[in-house]
């Protein structure tokens, strides 16, 4: 093969490569087109007996003064008013693998002054606790 052969090999070949990205892109452009005119077109709904069986409920998010409509008549003290207010389902957090704030404020205190410190000490002594 001669140079002037391989040339014209290869200028074919890239027109054939973009003659075909300009067919996809024409396809893609005509099934965006498409898909267009299909999410355009309207529907008729008829929600005439749902308009007719509608009754309107009052939402609110005051959930103590749902209680208090339900307590009107009773006289118990509210257990809630105490200092100590928790939401129902409250739990206190379970601490597993954890390390004090204090101890690594004061570790990360001798490490910023002396510059050694046993931090990696703390942190092998955590992760043994599991």
């Amino acid at each position: 093969m001669q140079y002037g052969q391989i040339v014209f090999i290869l200028f074919v070949a890239m027109a054939c490569y973009y003659a075909f990205l300009i067919f996809t892109d024409i396809r893609k452009a005509q099934a965006a087109r498409n898909a267009e005119k299909e999410n355009h077109t309207e529907e008729e709904i008829d929600i005439s007996d749902e308009a007719r069986s509608f009754r309107p409920t009052r939402v609110s998010r005051d959930e103590e003064k749902k209680e208090e409509a339900i307590n009107h008549g009773q006289s118990e003290p509210d257990p809630r008013q105490g200092k100590d207010f928790r939401r129902p389902g409250y739990r206190e957090a379970i601490m597993t693998d954890g390390i004090l704030v204090d101890d690594l404020i004061h570790e990360i205190d001798r490490l910023a002054e002396t510059g050694t410190s046993d931090l990696g000490l703390v942190i092998y002594t955590c992760e043994n606790a599991r």
